[in-house]
């Protein structure tokens, strides 16, 4: 019986995803500028997340993706040595 649960549950999650991404404007007919410029009538931040952002995923994307690989592999290394051994 827990096994159908299961199944309906993971049924209905992907047709929720699915759902969501079809309803989704992903933007392909409005081209965004690739700079932050603030609307009318409002400041620039002064903290520059915006640029920080900017550098993280224009020029520095595969050194980014290498250190997510790493991160995940250190995450996945640290799983298994916690892992408890059965008797």
């Amino acid at each position: 019986m827990a096994k159908y649960k299961m199944i309906i549950l993971t049924l209905a999650f992907l047709a929720a995803l699915f759902a969501s991404l079809s309803v989704t404007n992903w933007g392909a007919s409005e081209k965004q500028p690739m700079g932050y410029e603030p609307q009318e009538g409002l400041r620039l931040p002064e903290s520059g997340i915006g640029d920080v952002g900017m550098e993280i995923f224009t020029s520095y994307v595969f050194p980014f993706e290498i250190l997510a690989l790493v991160l995940t592999a250190a995450l996945v290394g640290a799983v298994w040595v916690a892992r408890k051994e059965v008797a």
